[in-house]
């Protein structure tokens, strides 16, 4: 699946199930690594993934908000908002076909 193809909706819950599945992995890593150095690698890597998912997660939202204020302002130039440094669509009532 092409990130491109995502709108802002799907790019969201995207998001929230790569936070979801960090945390399970580092309860698993908690549950049944031995090694500390490892369990401590493991656990940065999985926290390290949740906390970009959620700040990706908020900066689409605010993208979003910003292209609705725009398009209710009159402004009709393109407008792009990225999810992981891909460009994802914006669907507003007025871009909707």
């Amino acid at each position: 699946m092409n990130l491109s193809d995502f709108d802002v909706d799907a790019a969201r819950n995207a998001s929230l199930v790569a936070l979801g599945i960090s945390i399970f992995i580092a309860l698993l890593v908690l549950k049944f690594v031995k090694s500390l150095v490892t369990k401590l690698i493991l656990i940065i890597a999985c926290g390290l993934v949740g906390f970009l998912s959620f700040t990706q997660r908020d900066a689409l939202t605010a993208c979003a908000e910003k292209v609705t204020a725009q398009i209710e302002a009159g402004d009709t130039d393109t407008f792009d908002c990225s999810f992981f440094g891909r460009k994802i669509r914006v669907n507003t009532p007025s871009l909707k076909t």
